[in-house]
């Protein structure tokens, strides 16, 4: 009687997979936890949550929901330094503020750490050579950023899936910054060496100036004489509607109003609004309407003579 035989893809499939290496959060701020969070709720091992102070690293430890809480001058203590011949490798995940990252990768430097180790920082902006000592001590090093809000870690980490990853590094520590994406349902690009400042200027001026606009809706709504509150509720839905605009169609598609349409008097209504209203507003309100004067153009829509009343108006509006 022959006995059925498993295919390779079968047989590979049946291997047990390898361990993930031991995770270590140095800095658990709201990037560090969220991201720590949804790693350890996927099952990755977490050692250690560093912080500050212990106490801080207890509560962070509790949002994380793993991990051993330490300060981080006390951590890795010099009885308990990982042992570099008989450890298995760990992972450093550094989220510490972008001006420490080269001092605490220094500390960290000094200690020894089991071969194939590897150091990723969360940094959008700072350059994968800040952690130039770790790699000098032989860990392979890596940059990992999510462009991502983090502001709330028991939310963030359940609204990572889908988060895209700008990736950096050496082979070994890109190979686990992969792992761990796959871990949060994200997706990743490969970030080149000396982009990143532009790529997190890209984030940094689609999101948090994002809200610094939407608080100026808030003072131009209020002038009409709504409440904060009242024009944040009203706002909001209108932003998430062009958001999911964006979703289906590129910025000159997805651009409606005054400006898509051509209607100049409208905008030099708004101008003589805004002139009662601080300078900072008018004036994001001029540089906007300009760029968005610019993807109306693409559409093919406006006359060439409304295209220039439009562009006097905005030029010469004096708040």
């Amino acid at each position: 009687m022959s006995s059925r035989q498993d295919s390779p893809a079968q047989k590979a499939s049946k291997e047990p997979r390898p361990a993930r290496p031991l995770l270590h959060v140095v800095g658990a701020g709201a990037a560090g936890t969220g991201l720590a969070r949804r790693l350890a709720l996927a099952g990755w091992p977490v050692g250690s949550v560093v912080c500050r102070t212990v106490e801080r690293a207890r509560e962070r430890r509790a949002l994380i929901g793993a991990g051993e809480p330490a300060s981080m001058d006390a951590w890795p203590a010099a009885a308990e330094a990982p042992a570099a011949s008989d450890q298995p490798a760990v992972v450093l995940l550094i989220a510490v503020p972008d001006r420490v990252i080269a001092d605490r990768a220094k500390a960290l430097a000094q200690r020894p750490w089991p071969p194939g180790s590897v150091a990723l920082h969360l940094s959008g902006s700072v350059e994968v050579d800040a952690l130039g000592d770790l790699a000098a001590a032989g860990l392979a090093t890596g940059g990992l950023h999510p462009l991502k809000s983090f502001v709330d870690p028991q939310r963030d980490a359940e609204s990572l899936p889908g988060t895209v990853f700008a990736l950096e590094g050496a082979a070994p520590a890109l190979a686990v910054a992969e792992e761990m994406v796959t871990a949060c349902a994200g997706s990743a690009f490969g970030l080149a060496p000396g982009r990143r400042p532009a790529w997190h200027a890209a984030a940094a001026h689609g999101a948090n100036h994002l809200v610094a606009l939407v608080d100026q809706c808030l003072d131009i709504a209020e002038h009409a004489g709504l409440q904060r509150d009242q024009a944040r509720a009203a706002l909001l839905p209108l932003l998430q509607g062009t958001l999911e605009n964006l979703t289906h169609h590129r910025p000159h598609d997805a651009l409606t109003g005054p400006i898509a349409r051509g209607d100049t008097v409208a905008v030099e209504k708004h101008l003589q609004a805004l002139r009662e209203l601080p300078h900072d507003v008018s004036a994001a309100y001029q540089s906007l309407a300009l760029r968005a004067l610019g993807l109306a153009l693409q559409t093919g829509s406006l006359s060439g003579r409304c295209e220039q009343t439009l562009r006097d108006l905005l030029r010469g509006h004096t708040p």
